[in-house]
């Protein structure tokens, strides 16, 4: 785990040589993918892809920034660490870490998620479940 207390979930990824761009680093593009792949986590622990299943209560991505810290480049393996920061009434913001095997942060980001009802194609407030198991997670 990271030592920011926020930063409640982790993944360990290799980077694909396929990942690198024309300067023989990884692509900005990658990044967002990786934190996708921890936020994707994040939202199955916190129940929202059973919400989406059963009710049509998912989320929207609103919101996502990267801040480049330093170049990655083929072989390296990352940890992609994420954690709720903020719940507000029908969004909550994701924070985001990357950092190399030395512990060298080399990206952070944001992203804002809002509960969506796709059913009636609208937003809607935060349910309380979703808001529980964010503060059992940890985070906020």
């Amino acid at each position: 785990m990271s030592s920011d207390d926020s930063l409640v979930l982790d993944l360990e990824l290799p980077v694909a040589w396929g990942e690198q761009d024309a300067f023989g680093h990884l692509n900005n593009v990658v990044y967002f993918r990786y934190f996708e792949n921890v936020r994707m986590h994040f939202l199955q622990r916190i129940g929202v892809l059973r919400s989406h299943d059963e009710d049509g209560i998912g989320v929207i991505l609103a919101h996502t920034a990267c801040d480049f810290e330093r170049p990655v480049v083929w072989p390296a393996r990352l940890r992609i660490s994420t954690g709720c920061t903020a719940v507000g009434n029908t969004s909550f913001t994701l924070t985001y870490l990357i950092q190399d095997e030395a512990g060298n942060t080399v990206a952070t980001g944001t992203s804002v998620q809002v509960m969506y009802d796709y059913t009636h194609h609208r937003k809607v407030p935060v349910p309380k479940a979703v808001r529980q198991a964010i503060k059992a997670l940890g985070s906020t």
